[in-house]
């Protein structure tokens, strides 16, 4: 390695040329001393008394210039001059920062876009970002808030109400790391849904309704509704829907005796009449509107918005099933 004491020493204006860094900014990279040392050290001085640097000022400029253009802060770059860390040590760290930084940068730009196509004012913009930009822990209370309150205290023992409630959880989504505008809307209504006092009462009066059934019903008992439900009821309520068949008129009349004496022979029901009622009671107990737009919001969140029609029927057949057995009275 040449000696520094042979090697040609330059002027700051010479640096400057060399490297392409302004005189004043080399100036202040040599009087910012972090930890007693320069960022760059000059070798020595001319005669006159001017700064004069060597070659490797020059490259250690070159350093300092790159790791700046990447908004890399002064005390980190000393200790990456003073050999304390390595470049590729800071890179990393500096890259994993970044990500965290992209990551906000896209959620609030998916807040912006959401905001634009809901024409939202800026109060309900500022909610917007503050549940967008809630971090996991904070997403998990609020849902185990919403589910304590629809299922705490309920017969723990309820094999079915525990699976429900397990399969509550699993569904309920977490917003992406880089959410669309549409995903950052869905979740937003989806959380100020479950945190709707009356939706969640709602809610809590569907699960005690479903427990009370659950604990009147033997196993094998229940498992038959649910078969009737899922083979029965809702693929007829939905053909007959999509018919456009009049559930008030006499063909509805006809479509719905059909159906409940389908169902009694499935879930073995002899009084037709008592099973009707009891059918009644069971879906004005459970039909409500935000129950279907929070399985949607789900599937929206998710990223999947066919998943909430996947094997669920929509509630505008369930509605005809329910106005049409009224009607058979």
């Amino acid at each position: 390695m040449e000696d520094r004491s042979t090697q040609r020493l330059l002027t700051i204006g010479q640096l400057s040329q060399l490297t392409g860094v302004p005189v004043r900014t080399i100036r202040f990279y040599s009087d910012t001393r972090i930890a007693g040392a320069a960022i760059v050290e000059p070798a020595g001085r001319s005669t006159s008394g001017y700064r004069l640097y060597d070659l490797e000022a020059a490259a250690r400029l070159d350093l300092v210039r790159t790791l700046r253009d990447l908004d890399i802060d002064l005390p980190t770059i000393a200790r990456v001059l003073a050999k304390e860390v390595s470049v590729a040590e800071v890179a990393r760290a500096h890259a994993d920062a970044l990500d965290a930084t992209v990551k906000v940068l896209r959620l609030r730009q998916a807040v912006l876009r959401a905001v634009a196509v809901r024409g939202s004012d800026w109060m309900e913009m500022e909610e917007m970002h503050r549940l967008a930009k809630l971090d996991a822990a904070e997403r998990k209370r609020i849902l185990d808030g919403y589910l304590d309150k629809v299922f705490g205290g309920l017969d723990e023992q309820d094999s079915g109400r525990g699976a429900f409630e397990r399969m509550m959880r699993a569904a309920f989504p977490d917003l992406p790391e880089e959410p669309t505008a549409e995903q950052v809307e869905a979740w937003v209504e989806l959380v100020s849904l479950i945190q709707d006092e009356d939706f969640v009462a709602r809610c809590r009066q569907m699960a005690e309704h479903g427990a009370q059934k659950r604990q009147r019903l033997s196993d094998e008992k229940w498992n038959l509704v649910q078969t009737a439900f899922a083979t029965v009821l809702a693929p007829e309520a939905q053909k007959a829907y999509a018919e456009g068949v009049d559930p008030v008129s006499a063909e509805g009349r006809v479509r719905i005796e059909a159906i409940i004496a389908a169902w009694g022979e499935v879930v073995g029901v002899h009084d037709l009449e008592a099973g009707r009622k009891e059918l009644v009671e069971s879906m004005e107990a459970n039909l409500d509107r935000r129950v279907n737009r929070f399985w949607e919001l789900v599937a929206a969140v998710a990223g999947k918005p066919d998943l909430a029609s996947q094997g669920a029927p929509s509630f505008e057949s369930m509605e005809w099933l329910l106005k049409a057995l009224r009607s058979a009275a």
